[in-house]
C-alpha cells in the first residue's frame, strides 16, 4: 500500500482530497460504461423508454391555445354536415370542417390513456420491434410501451350537427406519442358507441389524425389520392380544424388542424367494391402469409380483421400462407395467380415502391390493408396511415436513399413472401408494366406539385394558426427550392431538417425511371434505424 500510494503528495488532506476526488472519477467512468453496455441492451431499452413515457402521461398538459383565426379564413370552414347527401360530399380534401369537442372533466379522465403491463424487450438488434402487448387492447407501438386506450364519451359537433354521448378514445402509435405533451392526440370517434342509429351520412367511425408525424401535414392526402387514382381501392380523407372543451377547465381551445380518414368498414368496402362480403384486415406482422397450421386463431391476432371474415375466407387465407410457406417452386408458380389478383397487387406495390412508402408492410410490419373479394376468391392489398410515405419516413436510410431505393428489391433484409412473388415471371412483368404507366401518368413532378400547391393554399391558414413554427416547417416543405446543407438528423427530433416533397418528386421519378432503363440500381434499404 506505501508503495502504491507514494505518489501521493505529503498532506494528509491534500492526498485525502486527491484519493477521494480521484477516485469518484473512476466510479463516473465505470458507471458511464456500465450504462452504455447496458442500454445495448433490448430488455433496458425498453424499460428506460417505457418508464419515460408513462412519467410524461402523469404529467399535466397545458391548455390548449385561444383560437386565432382570421374572420376570413373562419367562412371557409365548412358547416353544412345537415346537407351532405353521402360520402363523397363529406371526404373532400379541399375542404376544413368546423368540429367540436366537448367533454366533462370526468369524461375527459375517462380516456386515459390506462397504463399496462408493457413488453419488457421490445426492441430487437435488427431493429424489428415486437408488435404486440397482449395485455393491450389493440396492436402498436403503444400497448407495447404499456399505453392502452379506453373508451370515453363526449359532445362532437360537427359543422351544423351534434352528437351526444357519441364515443371517443385516443388512437394512433407514433402519433398518440408524438401528441401525448399536449391535448393534440389523435382521437377515434364511435358515433352509435351509446346510441344505436347515430351516424353522419352513413359514417359511424370518424377517424382524426393529429398531423404531427411530418411537418407538410399533406403526405396522408397526396397518397391516398395517387393510389385512388392509380386504380387501388382507398379510403378518402377530409380536413378538420377542431375545438376543445373541457368543462370547468377551459372552453373552445384549439387543437388545430386534424385529418379526417374514412373508415374501412362493410359500409365502405360495398361502395368501394361495389359487392357485399369483402373482408378486410390489417395485418400486424414482419413476416405476410407465413403459415401457422391450420387453426384461425393463431392467424386473427396477426391479420387483425376489421369487417366480419367467413369460415371460408378464413380457410382461404391459410391456403395462401401454406402455398407461400412451403409450396415448391411448381406449385407456387402454378397457384399464386389464384390466390392473389396479380394485376391488382402489381398495381398497389407499384405505387408503394414509386412512393418509397417505408412505414408499412416494406419496414415496420403495418399500414396496410388486406383485402379479399369473395367474387374472385383473391386476395389484393391497399393503404393504410400514408402520413410517411413520398419517401419522408426518416427511420429507413436517409433521404436520398429514399430517393434511390430499388424498384426491385425495395425491402430490407429477408422478406419471403416479396422474394418469392418478384422471382414469379407473371408478376415481375405485370410489376414492371405498372411502374411505367405510373411514371408517364400520375407519377409527374409538374402534376404532384400542382396538387401539392392547391392543397397547400387549403390548410396554409390553419396550420399559421396553430403556431409560426408549425408555419415555418410546413412553408419549407412545400416550398419551389430548397436550401443546401444536411437532409437528415435525428428521427426523434422535431427540429430535424424539413423534408421537401417537390425534391422527392423530381429525385425519385428521375431514379424510378433510370432504374427502369437499367441505368441505376437502386439503393437497397436498410432496416429500421439503420444509416
Amino acid at each position: 500500500m506505501p508503495k502504491l500510494f507514494g505518489w501521493l503528495p505529503k498532506r494528509r488532506w491534500l492526498r485525502w482530497s486527491i484519493i477521494f476526488f480521484g477516485g469518484g472519477f473512476l466510479l463516473l467512468i465505470v458507471l458511464a460504461i456500465t450504462g452504455y453496455v447496458l442500454m445495448q441492451q433490448p430488455a433496458v431499452q425498453s424499460r428506460v423508454m417505457s418508464i419515460a413515457f408513462g412519467y410524461q402521461l402523469r404529467q399535466p398538459l397545458p391548455d390548449p391555445p385561444v383560437p386565432s383565426l382570421a374572420t376570413e379564413h373562419q367562412a371557409r370552414l365548412a358547416t353544412q354536415a345537415s346537407q351532405l347527401k353521402n360520402a363523397a360530399e363529406l371526404f373532400v380534401p379541399t375542404q376544413v370542417w368546423d368540429v367540436r369537442f366537448q367533454l366533462t372533466a370526468e369524461e375527459w379522465t375517462g380516456l386515459g390513456p390506462n397504463q399496462i403491463t408493457p413488453i419488457s424487450a421490445f426492441g430487437g438488434k435488427d431493429g424489428k420491434m415486437t408488435l404486440r402487448n397482449p395485455n393491450a387492447s389493440r396492436p402498436g407501438l403503444a400497448g407495447v410501451l404499456g399505453i392502452d386506450f379506453p373508451w370515453s364519451q363526449g359532445t362532437v359537433q360537427f359543422g351544423d350537427r351534434t352528437f351526444t354521448n357519441a364515443g371517443i378514445r385516443f388512437k394512433g402509435n407514433g402519433t398518440f406519442l408524438s401528441g401525448m405533451a399536449s391535448y393534440k392526440r389523435p382521437y377515434k370517434v364511435d358515433l352509435d358507441h351509446s346510441v344505436e342509429g347515430q351516424k353522419l351520412v352513413g359514417q359511424t367511425t370518424l377517424n382524426f389524425g393529429n398531423l404531427l408525424a411530418e411537418n407538410s401535414m399533406l403526405t396522408d392526402t397526396l397518397g391516398y389520392e395517387f393510389y385512388r387514382e392509380a386504380g387501388v381501392p382507398t379510403i378518402r380523407t377530409t380536413f378538420a380544424r377542431v375545438l376543445l372543451s373541457i368543462d370547468g377547465r377551459f372552453k373552445d381551445r384549439l387543437l388545430g388542424l386534424f385529418l379526417l380518414a374514412e373508415n374501412p368498414d362493410k359500409k365502405w368496402t360495398h361502395e368501394a367494391f361495389g359487392t357485399e362480403g369483402v373482408a378486410v384486415l390489417k395485418p400486424v406482422t414482419y413476416e405476410p402469409f407465413v403459415y401457422l397450421g391450420t387453426n384461425w386463431q393463431h392467424y386473427e391476432e396477426a391479420y387483425n380483421p376489421k369487417t366480419s371474415v367467413s369460415d371460408a375466407q378464413q380457410q382461404r387465407l391459410i391456403e395462401l400462407a401454406r402455398l407461400c410457406t412451403e409450396g415448391n417452386d411448381s406449385e407456387y408458380a402454378q397457384q399464386i395467380g389464384e390466390y392473389l389478383d396479380l394485376a391488382k397487387v402489381a398495381t398497389w406495390f407499384a405505387c408503394e415502391i414509386t412512393l418509397a412508402n417505408y412505414d408499412g408492410i416494406l419496414t415496420t410490419g403495418q399500414n396496410y390493408l388486406l383485402y379479399h373479394d369473395p367474387r374472385s376468391n383473391q386476395f389484393s392489398f391497399g393503404p393504410w396511415d400514408l402520413d410517411h410515405s413520398w419517401g419522408e419516413f426518416p427511420f429507413t436510410g436517409t433521404a436520398a436513399d429514399r430517393e434511390h431505393a430499388s424498384i426491385w428489391k425495395p425491402w430490407p433484409g429477408k422478406n419471403r413472401f416479396f422474394e418469392r412473388l418478384l422471382a414469379h415471371a407473371p408478376f415481375k412483368e405485370l410489376y414492371r408494366s405498372e411502374l411505367e404507366r405510373l411514371q408517364t401518368t400520375l407519377f409527374q413532378p409538374e402534376r404532384l406539385s400542382r396538387r401539392l400547391d392547391e392543397l397547400a393554399a387549403v390548410i396554409r391558414p390553419f396550420v399559421a394558426e396553430e403556431s409560426t413554427n408549425r408555419l415555418a416547417k410546413f412553408e419549407q416543405c412545400v416550398a419551389a427550392t430548397w436550401p443546401d446543407g444536411p437532409r437528415d438528423g435525428d428521427p426523434f427530433d422535431p427540429n430535424r431538417p424539413a423534408f421537401p416533397l417537390k425534391r422527392f418528386f423530381e429525385a425519385r421519378a428521375k431514379s424510378v425511371r433510370a432504374q427502369l432503363a437499367g441505368e441505376e440500381t437502386g439503393v437497397e434499404p436498410r432496416g429500421m434505424g439503420q444509416r
